[in-house]
């Protein structure tokens, strides 16, 4: 079974097991939570490693994500959130 893993500032932090089908890689840019910390990713290789004794390769992605400072995150929460729409039609002029 393939995994995806997650490292930090030069160290794995955890890798997540998948299935060929179903492999989430979240996207360059995004913010990942981990451990009720954010992060945000930087980059995703692709490896392929050969697995058990046949020729079968599997790519194995590795998601490399930086701590995302607190004011940062409170300011993306912040825009996450719709504004009030005004009742009535919208002024163009």
């Amino acid at each position: 079974m393939p995994y995806v893993e997650y490292a930090c500032e030069g160290r794995l932090l955890f890798r997540t097991e998948t299935t060929e089908a179903a492999q989430f890689v979240p996207r360059i840019h995004e913010i990942v939570v981990i451990d009720d910390e954010p992060y945000q990713v930087v980059d995703v290789e692709y490896w392929a490693r050969r697995l058990g004794s046949t020729d079968r390769r599997f790519v194995w992605p590795t998601v490399y994500v930086i701590p995302l400072s607190t004011e940062d995150w409170k300011l993306r929460l912040e825009r996450r959130h719709p504004k009030e729409k005004p009742s009535g039609p919208p002024v163009r002029y």
